[in-house]
């Protein structure tokens, strides 16, 4: 049986992965049960899932900026523009065969507009009619009324499935809030009709309690089905029952399919993303917290971590892995593995102490590149808001690169390390670096980026460019 997320999220994946998961549908068509609940709730909610769809985005753009930022860094040189010329073609061609590469294995985008105007030209509607044809439940006709009341009685006790649900849909008509309930009474009623063996399995993702068991010390997990139900589908039906993760059930359904493990992988993945960004909207870091979890890092001796962060929250929202090696000075055979830990330790703590409220994103998420190849860490939207407020605070003061600009300029032939410069900055107080967290990290970055025009980077030390 499938509840009425599995049919949703095929919207939200992939073309590739959503072949995968609609072919291992068509693979059960003879025994799979779809409630008539459920289909109502699909057609309700299908315009919002399709117009929310996410839109698939192109990692190689970053790529692109930092390559021709190394480019444009490069010594000027009127006798090489045609070199590097050709180095920026050569670049935008590569990459582009890479995107064209990375466009076939995740196939064609759905066409929001198109779909939403003509559901004859929705892909996944055409194979879900195909697929689930005699195989939805009737409805309850003119007893609906009755179980919704039976339902409304039920939630009064918390006798689940369904009650979480009745404050928030209390208004929604016809259900006031039983939907679940009408789902599982459907459910129960199909398989009491059914030949032995009755057992059945619920696919769904939903986790909440009135289906999953919760508990909550010394953390929140969800565990399996609820006792109650397992005992009413056995007392009805003489029938074992259990839910099953739409992760779970791919993967057991591929298994028996013998679907190669790359392709069962790849559809994983790709739940496992709507999945994340499903629970991620339960809460969100203050600046408050970010600026605490800097602080908090720093403290328990891992400024390294908090430099990054910091990095990434300034320039865009990723560290790359070269500039993390920079900042750490780690040897180029250093695995990153268990680099994030501490940071997530950090933000578990901040949670725990009631800095932070409700399930947020982790500071440091890996950004991979092939197998187990870590290119770089993301942080949360959110630092980067936080680090541009704090940049906009001191627009009195020189920037780095013009403090670095002045400093330089006074001996013109010297080769600085970063370390030199921001000592000389502070010496010369042409800015107060009294509260900045990472100077050096905030220094070597604008160097890098901004700082091409004005100074050459000669092996690990800079030297200002003389103007002619």
């Amino acid at each position: 049986m499938l509840d009425t997320n599995v049919l949703l999220d095929l919207y939200s994946i992939p073309e590739s992965a959503r072949n995968l998961a609609l072919d291992a549908l068509e693979f059960l068509q003879d025994r799979l049960f779809v409630p008539h609940q459920v289909l109502r709730e699909f057609w309700r909610n299908r315009q919002s899932a399709i117009a929310e769809a996410p839109v698939q985005t192109q990692p190689l753009d970053g790529v692109r900026e930092e390559l021709l930022a190394v480019v444009n860094s490069l010594r000027p040189d009127r006798e090489r523009t045609e070199e590097l010329d050709e180095i920026r073609s050569q670049i935008d061609k590569t990459l582009a065969d890479l995107k064209a590469q990375i466009d076939v294995a995740r196939g064609t985008p759905l066409d929001v507009k198109r779909i939403l105007g003509d559901n004859s030209l929705d892909p996944v509607l055409k194979r879900l009619e195909s697929i689930l044809e005699g195989r939805i439940g009737a409805s309850f006709g003119s007893d609906e009324e009755t179980m919704v009341q039976k339902g409304l009685k039920r939630f009064e006790t918390k006798v689940p499935p369904g009650y979480m649900d009745g404050k928030d849909k209390k208004d929604q008509i016809p259900e006031h809030g039983t939907g679940d309930y009408l789902l599982w009474e459907q459910a129960l009623r199909f398989v009491e009709g059914q030949p032995e063996p009755r057992n059945f399995v619920l696919v769904t993702n939903d986790n909440k309690e009135d289906w999953r068991s919760v508990v909550t010390q010394p953390k929140k997990q969800v565990l399996g089905v609820r006792p109650e139900l397992v005992s009413e589908a056995l007392e009805r039906t003489g029938a074992q029952f259990m839910l099953l993760d739409p992760r779970d059930f791919y993967r057991l359904m591929n298994g028996i399919r013998s679907v190669d493990a790359d392709s069962s992988r790849s559809l994983s993945s790709a739940l496992e993303t709507v999945s994340e960004n499903r629970t991620r909207d339960a809460g969100e870091w203050t600046s408050a917290a970010y600026h605490q979890l800097l602080a908090d890092l720093r403290r328990d001796g891992y400024a390294t971590q908090a430099d990054v962060i910091a990095l990434a929250a300034a320039t865009g929202g990723l560290a790359r892995r070269a500039e993390i090696y920079e900042i750490a000075g780690y040897a180029d055979d250093r695995s990153l593995r268990r680099f994030s830990m501490p940071a997530q330790r950090a933000t578990i703590a901040l949670i725990d102490s009631g800095a932070l409220q409700g399930e947020v994103p982790f500071p440091l998420e890996a950004v991979y590149e092939g197998p187990g190849k870590t290119v770089g860490y993301e942080v949360p939207d959110e630092f980067v808001r936080f680090a541009a407020a704090d940049q906009a605070s001191e627009t009195t003061q020189h920037t780095w690169i013009e403090a670095a600009r002045q400093v330089a300029g006074d001996e013109p032939e010297r080769v600085w390390t970063v370390d030199e410069l921001v000592a000389s900055i502070a010496a010369t107080e042409l800015r107060d670096i009294s509260s900045a967290q990472t100077p050096e990290a905030t220094l070597r970055r604008d160097l890098r980026l901004r700082g091409g025009e004005l100074f050459e980077q000669i092996g690990s030390g800079f030297r200002i460019r003389m103007l002619s």
